[in-house]
């Protein structure tokens, strides 16, 4: 059996109370080595982390060494995988909230900000120089390391990393192609597992080419579900299907900021399909004191106070399975975020689509998905331009690309605002963006 070492970068996030229990669990792992690494200022969320993934791992019994540190040449050195949740898009990330306020200001009304729009662009600024540091450094220690992302933008950070470092096995995780594979099935009354969906695009914003069920079609049978429904959560979604015939992969809240339509609301309270704006979502996050419940919660089970509840069933992005997959060449399907390299004919091959793929013991290769339908490719197109003008220009610390970027984004409209807006975003963040500033 494989003894890894795998490195979870932004150990002080949330997301890794699932994947350290995943990896604890996973026996043919027995033994390996799980490192957490996160900056000084997160010291006591990285600790708290530690002691948790070590009682996960004593709980399980399958040998799993967990230990945290805040060295990063230290925590990277000889890794075979690595999982990234570096957070900067939370809701308890004060400059995630001017992301969406800022635009606010100008009638911009973002319902998450943390992929496309003005708050997926500035997210990528930020994050693309703390990818860029961890990939030189992983260039010198493991060069041959299989990264999984899952911090958002997807793709825009996916891109980042395969376009400017040596790190090249990349591969972006995400669960909403899945949470839409159990919407659907529900439907139609079918079970998940037995549901045969394809679905091709980029992440959070894919469209179902193919729903069968033992060989029979049904997008016949959903559009009769659907009909007089208006589904919580997927009322756009319905829409969307109704106009072009294919039903888009994820909630609404995710696809609507992909389109020009939330333009039509100039305030909160006037936002279509009963969609929330994210400032709403932030206020609430803080009202209910959530962040610091979840943390109370998991250093109880840190500490032994409560018992930690091992997974009897996979997570959507399954990462101790997958990791045990590769590390044994074993050969399973996943929907992973990867460079397209002829998935998708109609994207180009640099882009990172989501698509599935087959594991072996070099990573995941990329199925043949087939094309991006015709009434939807424009709108799937434009967004891998911009998503390739925002690396640039997050990279480089261009400004002329940044505005070509933000001048692209659907909610804008004239040239001015682009500029405008741009420059307030960016002055807005001047201590996280040296790259724009230190000219």
């Amino acid at each position: 059996m494989p003894s890894e070492k795998i490195v979870l970068l932004g150990g002080g996030s949330l997301f890794f109370r699932t994947v350290l229990t995943e990896l604890a669990v996973t026996e043919e792992l027995s033994g390996s080595e799980v490192v957490l690494y996160d900056i000084p200022a997160s010291l006591e969320r990285l600790s708290t982390m530690e002691r948790f993934g070590r009682c996960a791992a004593d709980q399980a019994g399958t040998g799993l060494k967990v230990r945290a540190t805040t060295d990063l040449a230290d925590a990277v050195d000889g890794a075979g995988f690595a999982v990234s949740s570096i957070g900067v898009s939370g809701p308890d990330r004060r400059w995630h909230e001017l992301d969406v306020r800022v635009p606010m200001k100008y009638g911009i009304v973002q319902t998450t900000g943390d992929t496309v729009g003005p708050g997926g662009m500035m997210a990528g600024f930020r994050t693309i120089p703390i990818f860029l540091q961890i990939a030189r450094e992983m260039e010198r220690r493991c060069p041959g390391v299989i990264f999984f992302n899952h911090s958002n933008p997807m793709a825009i950070l996916c891109r980042a990393l395969t376009k400017y470092t040596g790190i090249q096995r990349v591969i972006g995780l995400c669960h909403g192609v899945q949470g839409t594979q159990r919407y659907l099935a529900e439907k139609l009354g079918v079970p998940y597992e037995e549901l045969d969906m394809v679905a091709v695009g980029v992440n959070h914003m894919l469209w179902v080419i193919s729903l069968t069920h033992k060989g029979k079609d049904l997008y016949h049978l959903l559009r009769e579900r659907l009909q007089g429904e208006e589904p919580p959560g997927h009322r756009f979604a319905k829409h969307l299907f109704e106009v072009f015939g294919y039903y888009p992969v994820n909630n609404d809240r995710h696809i609507i900021e992909f389109f020009p339509y939330l333009r039509a609301a100039r305030t909160p309270e006037e936002i279509p399909y009963r969609l929330r704006s994210r400032v709403e979502g932030i206020e609430k996050w803080r009202r209910e004191d959530m962040g610091r419940r979840q943390w109370e919660e998991l250093r109880r089970m840190a500490d032994g106070e409560e018992p930690i509840p091992l997974p009897e069933e996979l997570s959507p992005e399954a990462i101790g399975k997958l990791v045990a997959d590769i590390s044994l060449g074993r050969r399973e399907v996943y929907i992973v975020n990867i460079p397209n390299c002829g998935c998708v004919p109609n994207l180009p091959d640099y882009a990172i689509v989501e698509v599935q793929g087959v594991t072996d013991d070099r990573g995941v290769r990329g199925l043949y998905t087939g094309e991006v339908p015709q009434p939807v490719l424009g709108w799937m197109y434009a967004r891998t331009v911009w998503t390739e003008l925002v690396v640039d220009a997050g990279v480089k610390g261009d400004r002329r690309l940044a505005l070509q970027a933000m001048a692209q984004d659907p909610q804008i409209l004239s040239l001015d605002e682009a500029e405008t807006l741009l420059n307030e975003l960016l002055e807005a963040h001047k201590g996280r963006l040296p790259q724009f500033f230190s000219k």
